[in-house]
């Protein structure tokens, strides 16, 4: 089948398959009807050739059980096989229930305004509908649009057209639908997932209602679920989940902020993500994280997580901002973070378009910030609490707290009972292109000078300059005035009996110089040394060098002991103890030259007697012998 139709012409299924070897032309006034069950087969020689062109009506409506078909008449096809069915300023002409495959721009819509419904579109290897205007109103809808992955290109494509799009499932497109270049179509309830670019907006202000949008893109490599360029849309009830980056709504979208209710991403209200014209709005415990928490993958916005556009004086408290390509992007506006912690992002601050941000006492990385203009700065802040105490650490409250940044006053505070002025933020420094745009933001330290004072009061280390890398308290502390004290002494004056070569210990009422009060410590007659401080400064332990038994020793603190301040002793303080006595010896040498005098004596009387006894029992013994009859 090729060439012009001249009649009304009607395709049954007792000639099909029809075979379409070349362009088929319906001219106007004339009507092609495919009845249900026909197939069309397109022969591919060559290839991507071949087309059918209606200027007059094609009806093309088969049965959920009997569908038209038109396909590749290839034994192996391909995308792009065919080229398309093209309606240029056709009327009355309807596809339902009808399967197409194989094609190029498989229905290519110009001028007319068809009905397109129940339909399936596969394997397109450019587009399954394209619809251009103007006077394109078509009713698209309850079509399945597939491919495999990423595979034909656009789902439904419309420029400057109104067609209603509606309850269609459009799956694995590179991009599901793409409007452009004016129209406003009605895209309604449909379902579009897997693709790499869901819905796809330039120039153009469709009405998008109820629509699922979801697992676009790869996580990591990029993909987005809604994607705008500048296009104000309407954005109502529509969920956008589980995509590499759920919307981009860049500043030349804008408009579609005020337009848009009701539509969730990843779990989040699209009005808790991006703010449009507001004026001192305050944002209070924010806790985002691109819906991780709740299980939903990839990034929820390309922008922030708090998005903001010409906005003046927000100020975003308590934040807990991360998992995200950006958390805080600002174009147009000037934006003050306060007490947040913003984490895991290349992007932790992305100013544009001349936006003023302050990050007070806020956690992030210099390095995932990133501006784009040179006239956009983060200034960075911290807080500083300043305390004034006397010299023995009691507040002094009513003291004047004087904060100057370049010289100009920015703080004047006045310390309360505590001695306490807290919360004065302070600025490290500002983060700016300074040297020209394409660089690496700088950082200009700031120099900041504290001053405290007050009648009759004076502090030490008054005016100094502060680091206001993070928040901290300066202390001020009164000039020491006061004279320091010997408060103790070990052993205690006028003791006795006190153990040889023990350590004398003197306290003193406040910390000391050390050299100072070394120098002022004698002994009188001996030699000193060995000397150990306590940690705070206090007490001092030293020893008596050439210690002897019974002597009594005085100890002499001069009054040119002084304290960490300088002041002298009050007064020369004086004290003496006894060291014991030596033990008594006694001497036992006559003693015991005596008793072993006594003990030989002794044992020679005993053998003398014992001699003499035995002597005698002998002579006793011979007289018997000589008188036996005695």
């Amino acid at each position: 089948m090729s060439g012009t139709l001249t009649t009304n012409t009607t395709w049954s299924p007792s000639g099909s398959p029809y075979l379409v070897t070349g362009d088929i032309l319906v001219p106007s006034g004339i009507t092609l009807t495919v009845d249900p069950g026909v197939q069309v087969r397109f022969d591919k020689t060559p290839p991507a050739s071949h087309s059918i062109v209606v200027a007059g009506t094609i009806i093309s409506v088969g049965r959920p059980d009997l569908r038209v078909t038109f396909t590749s008449n290839d034994a192996f096809p391909d995308r792009n096989d065919w080229v398309s069915i093209r309606l240029d300023q056709s009327k009355g002409s309807v596809f339902e229930w009808t399967e197409f495959s194989w094609g190029s721009t498989t229905l290519d819509i110009r001028h007319c305004s068809p009905r397109i419904a129940n339909n399936t579109i596969l394997e397109s290897g450019l587009r399954a509908i394209q619809v251009l205007g103007p006077n394109a109103d078509p009713i698209i809808e309850n079509n399945t649009i597939a491919t495999q992955l990423f595979n034909e290109r656009t789902g439904i494509i419309t420029q400057d057209a109104n067609p209603t799009i509606r309850n269609n499932v459009l799956t694995d497109n590179y991009f599901g639908i793409f409007v452009y270049l004016g129209g406003q179509p009605l895209i309604v309830n449909n379902t579009i997932r897997n693709g790499w670019v869901g819905l796809f907006i330039v120039s153009s202000s469709p009405i998008v209602t109820n629509n699922l949008i979801e697992g676009n893109g790869l996580a990591d490599y990029g993909g987005t679920g809604l994607l705008l360029s500048d296009s104000p849309v309407t954005l109502l009830d529509n969920v956008i989940r589980n995509n590499a980056v759920g919307v981009e709504i860049p500043y030349n979208s804008k408009g579609t902020l005020p337009l848009s209710h009701r539509n969730v991403v990843n779990g989040i209200p699209l009005e808790t993500l991006y703010h449009y014209r507001m004026r001192d709005l305050r944002i209070d415990g924010a806790d985002l994280n691109s819906g991780r928490t709740s299980g939903f993958t990839g990034n929820a916005t390309e922008q922030g997580l708090l998005t903001f556009y010409d906005s003046v004086n927000v100020t975003v408290s308590r934040a807990r901002l991360r998992n995200n390509r950006a958390l805080i992007f600002a174009a147009n506006s000037t934006v003050t973070v306060v007490n947040s912690t913003l984490a895991n992002s290349s992007n932790e601050f992305l100013l544009t378009s001349v936006s003023q941000v302050v990050a007070l006492n806020t956690d992030f990385r210099m390095n995932a910030v990133n501006l784009t203009d040179v006239r956009s700065t983060l200034t960075i802040e911290n807080f500083l609490h300043v305390r004034t105490m006397s010299d023995t650490s009691t507040p002094i409250a009513g003291v004047g707290v004087r904060v100057t940044q370049e010289g100009a006053e920015i703080a004047r505070r006045t310390t309360d009972v505590l001695g306490s002025a807290p919360w004065i933020p302070a600025a490290y420094g500002i983060l700016s292109l300074a040297n020209g745009s394409g660089r690496p933001a700088s950082l200009t330290r700031s120099h900041i000078e504290v001053s405290v004072g007050a009648p009759s009061i004076e502090f030490l280390g008054t005016p100094r300059v502060v680091d206001m890398a993070t928040s901290h308290t300066e202390m001020f502390f009164q000039t020491d005035a006061t004279p320091p004290r010997v408060l103790d002494s070990i052993p205690a004056p006028n003791s006795v009996g006190v153990p040889f070569g023990a350590r004398i210990t003197v306290v003193f009422s406040e910390p000391m110089n050390r050299t100072a009060t070394e120098a002022a410590i004698v002994v009188v007659g001996y030699r000193i040394g060995d000397f150990q401080w306590s940690p705070d400064g206090r007490s001092v332990s030293f020893s008596i060098l050439d210690t002897r038994y019974g002597e009594t020793y005085f100890v002499t603190v001069r009054d040119t002991a002084k304290d960490v301040a300088g002041n002298r002793l009050a007064t020369t303080y004086l004290f003496a103890f006894d060291v014991e006595h030596a033990p008594r010896r006694v001497d036992l040498t006559g003693v015991w030259v005596t008793a072993v005098a006594i003990l030989v004596a002794g044992l020679l009387a005993v053998v003398w007697r014992s001699r003499s006894r035995a002597k005698a029992l002998r002579e006793e013994e011979g007289g018997r012998e000589e008188n036996p009859q005695g």
